[in-house]
């Protein structure tokens, strides 16, 4: 131990280090892909060589507490993000530091001095003996201060406050110094039956905004994000927390708010506050490609986040000069209850090209509305088809590939589109992906644009496969082989699911079923097999040697195929660009290196780490590019650049992931001519286009509501050859009298007889496998906690009120026994909070069972699915004459 930590054990209060003593650098030891570590002029500086750099420090010990943070001042020429891990061990596999004992900060590669503030909350520890300070490769650091500092000065005692008004907030809610965090006194709050925070805010600007909190018997800050109205009027935003596990006993509670906000209040409960709050989500056509002189629906698409149900609203669309509205302009909105949205329609026609501003007003409730664009193409003067016209192929300077996720295979997929993204709506419609001749389409719109070859997610864990029906229209498809494709296995199996066996029933998959198709996509004469995640590939295997003998033998298996080999490319592995990373990749067997996304330093330049900007990854991602070529050149290895596509993940993730704002087909097109001037001529270079159709993450260019063919058109545009025009007119299936192509719409299951399979029950746990038997539904329970399952696909509670079912329970049931049925709302998970009890007959008999949920608080939104209880107890028969929800 150096005399400096031992004077840190010894001395009361927290540590810091300013490095003006050199004993200071000496405690902070530096690892092998650290060099020129010095401590000089109060600085602490080292360059960063490899792919895990870091500095540790030992010998400390003080409490650790809620309210500490770690203050570091830094510098550096590189951003990045970095780590701090802590623990109170000193033995244990990694030296007594754990994966789950870290907090994550990101730094700015200006050369400036900045201040970052690191909250671990690792109250859990007790007492803090060891700190590790994780930097990133190809960067210089340099630190002038690494010091423990305190927000608040201790612990209160337990707490029964859950209302915090504005003055409160204002005279004893505390600001992290640094940040934009401010938190309640700290104090032990029992949150259990609090399912409810509603947060009242008033901003200037739209952002996003985060609930804090900490627990008591869990490490780390969690957040609970959600997106403020910049209408610089007063909102409250109820946030859903029960079926969170952290949401239990808190430490900390405590906002991330933007500087143009003003916080007006919070409060914890067990049902939502505030009055109504309508958002219209979105405003503007149905469909895309709509065409002059031809019918067109507007929609309009209103939430309520508010406390209370909407009622006795009207909505009036207000036309433009120079469209006809088909329907009456003023209609009643129905009842709107929390979480819950509906769509107003009404039907427009325009005579002359052009986009037209349409404006919604409502009637019973405040809300700024943005007009809609309603942007009317030209008519075409095209026959009818009996079926998708054939394509016309152009000629391109590069080849164009593109991932496509074959990720639509039932038509509760697109839910998440509906009712969070309707501007997303493909031109196909919510289409089935499974049918050969929208997979036609698709085919057309790829190559009349320039794009040549799909780079398809596939699929494959220890031999079972799943979403492979678009390779399997694919095959069926007319114009199959005019688009070239290629396997991108995603293979995000889990850990030790994979093997040398299994590698090579891979392979004998993708030579029976894959090459052999006409249009299989190859570089230098051999087929070409992407993968998402090489390095689960290398740990389930056991090292890259292993990995090179099962690419060998790979090899081997398609010259024996008659093959020229396999090129295999490697995406997702680079990270920061590493040399000793990229030579692993080349050994083990990799041609080419990629990835999926590039962003450049988007987030980097950020002002809101949760809204990036499009223009950012435009202007900063050659230099990405340029680095990752270099590094892979240096290695022998290719490197494809991938044009980044966008990001919005809300629709699947909520507002928990970052969004990337601004993409315009105008900014697309400049980051793909950015793209060809780096590709160059030479050859037939390779250009990789993120995903064309993740339509719930937000990269997606497929033709749909938002820009219609825009996207694509932007793409011939840039990699387009020969006269534009001679280039086919995008043409869409309304325009030769095809489609629509949407999943049929029925009606949802909400009652069962059981006379005939009910797959829609499933077992969930402790039950064995139920079976119809007699006309009845036939289980019996495993354990004390027995649950089946039964998926609702998104009903609406405001129309389904009650529940009824037919059970007979036979076996030795406890004292007044009860069962439990749970639902999930609106994507959340089941809890407590979502469920309802009943008291069960113990005589062996059927008996009928009605429950009432229209009071129940949680009773609200889309219900997705039920988890069904039958009883508490072990070895009990159980038999579901029918099962109904009411209306």
């Amino acid at each position: 131990m150096s005399a400096y930590v031992l004077a840190l054990v010894l001395a009361a209060g927290l540590p810091s280090w300013t490095f003006d003593d050199p004993t200071e650098a000496e405690a902070w030891e530096a690892n092998a892909f650290l060099t020129g570590v010095e401590a000089k002029d109060g600085i602490l500086r080292a360059e960063a060589i490899d792919w895990d750099p870091f500095f540790t420090i030992r010998g400390l010990e003080f409490p650790a507490a809620p309210w500490q943070y770690i203050r570091l001042r830094i510098k550096s020429d590189k951003s990045g993000q970095g780590q701090i891990f802590w623990t109170g061990a000193t033995e244990g596999p990694y030296g007594g530091f754990d994966p789950n004992k870290t907090t994550p900060f990101n730094v700015v590669g200006d050369n400036e001095w900045h201040d970052v503030i690191v909250l671990p909350f690792w109250q859990t520890e007790k007492v803090i003996r060891q700190l590790r300070l994780d930097v990133y490769d190809g960067a210089h650091f340099e630190f002038d201060t690494i010091a423990i500092e305190a927000w608040d000065g201790g612990e209160n005692p337990d707490s029964a406050t859950y209302t915090w008004p504005q003055d409160s907030i204002a005279t004893s809610w505390k600001e992290v110094p640094g940040t934009q965090d401010r938190f309640a006194p700290p104090r032990r709050l029992d949150v259990k039956g609090k399912g409810w925070a509603a947060v009242t805010v008033q901003s200037t600007k739209a952002a996003s905004a985060s609930l804090l909190w900490s627990a008591a018997d869990e490490p780390n800050l969690k957040t609970q994000d959600f997106e403020l109205r910049g209408d610089n009027r007063p909102h409250t935003y109820n946030l859903e927390m029960s079926g969170i596990p952290a949401w239990q006993t808190l430490v900390a509670l405590g906002l991330r708010l933007p500087s143009e906000a003003t916080l007006q209040g919070v409060t914890l409960s067990d049902t939502p506050s505030g009055p109504p709050e309508i958002d219209v989500d979105y405003l503007g056509f149905e469909n895309a490609v709509n065409r002059v002189g031809r019918e067109c629906t507007v929609v309009a698409q209103l939430a309520n986040r508010g406390g209370e149900s909407a009622e006795g609203l009207k909505a009036t669309l207000n036309a433009p000069k120079g469209v006809t509205l088909l329907d009456d302009a003023k209609k009643d909105v129905p009842r709107i209850d929390l979480s819950d949205e509906i769509q107003m329609t009404w039907r427009v026609k325009a005579d002359t090209p052009g986009v037209y501003a349409a404006q919604l007003a409502l009637e019973g409730v405040e809300v700024d509305i943005a007009p809609a664009q309603l942007n009317f193409l030209a008519a075409v003067d095209v026959p009818k088809a009996d079926y998708v016209p054939e394509p016309k192929p152009i000629a391109t300077t590069a080849e164009v590939c593109a991932y496509y996720f074959p990720g639509w295979e039932k038509d509760a997929k697109w839910d998440c589109i509906r009712e969070v993204a309707p501007i997303r709506k493909p031109l196909l419609g919510y289409y089935d992906e499974s049918n050969p001749e929208c997979v036609d389409w698709q085919i057309k719109w790829a190559v009349e644009n320039g794009i040549s070859c799909f780079l398809v997610d596939w699929y494959w864990t220890a031999g079972q496969q799943h979403l492979t029906h678009w390779f399997d229209a694919y095959r069926k498809a007319r114009y199959r082989d005019q688009l070239k494709v290629a396997i991108m296995w995603a293979n995000h199996n889990a850990p030790k699911t994979h093997s040398r066996e299994d590698w090579r029933n891979v392979t004998k998959e993708w030579i029976d079923h894959y090459f052999n198709l006409p249009g299989y996509y190859r570089i230098d004469g051999k087929p070409a097999v992407f993968i998402w995640a090489p390095g689960n590939v290398r740990n389930d295997l056991g090292g890259s040697a292993e990995v090179k003998a099962a690419f060998d033998e790979s090899q081997q298996m398609a010259k024996a195929a008659g093959y020229d080999g396999i090129v295999f490319a490697a995406m997702n592995a680079m990270g920061p660009p590493s040399d000793e990373s990229i030579r692993i990749l080349h050994d083990e067997g990799y041609v080419g290196v990629t990835s999926y996304h590039e962003w450049g330093d988007a987030g980097d330049l950020a002002p809101d780490p949760k809204h990036w900007n499009y223009q950012d990854v435009v202007d900063t991602v050659v230099p990405t590019w340029t680095a990752y070529k270099t590094t892979a050149a240096n290695a022998g290895v290719t490197y494809y650049p991938v044009v980044e596509t966008g990001w919005d993940a809300r629709p699947w993730h909520g507002n928990k992931m970052q969004v990337i704002e601004g993409r315009t087909p105008e900014r697309f097109e400049a980051l793909l001519r950015k793209s060809k001037e780096f590709i160059g001529s030479e050859g037939r270079p390779i250009v990789i286009l993120s995903p064309v159709n993740e339509w719930g993450e937000g990269s997606y260019i497929e033709p749909a509501v938002e820009y219609d063919f825009g996207m694509y058109e932007a793409i011939r545009n840039v990699f387009g050859a020969g006269d534009p025009a001679s280039w086919p007119l995008n043409l869409s299936p309304a325009d030769v009298g095809r489609g629509p192509y949407d999943y049929p719409k029925l009606p949802p299951v909400v009652s069962w007889d059981f006379k005939k399979e009910a797959p829609e029950w499933r077992p969930m746990m402790e039950v064995s496998t139920p079976a119809i038997v007699d006309g009845a539904l036939r289980f019996k329970t495993l354990g004390s906690d027995p649950a089946l399952t039964v998926v609702l696909d998104g009903v609406r509670a405001a129309e389904y009120r009650g529940i009824e079912f037919t059970m007979q329970l036979t076996g030795t049931l406890p004292e007044n026994p009860r069962g439990q049925i749970f639902w999930s709302s609106n994507g959340a998970n089941t809890s407590e909070a979502t469920s309802i009890g009943f008291p069960l007959q113990r005589d062996g008999q059927p008996h009928t069972y009605t429950l009432d949920l229209a009071a129940h608080p949680r009773w609200r939104g889309k219900i997705a699915s039920l988890r069904f209880d039958p009883c508490t107890a072990a070895n009990v028969e159980a038999t579901i004459s029918d099962f109904r929800l009411t209306r």
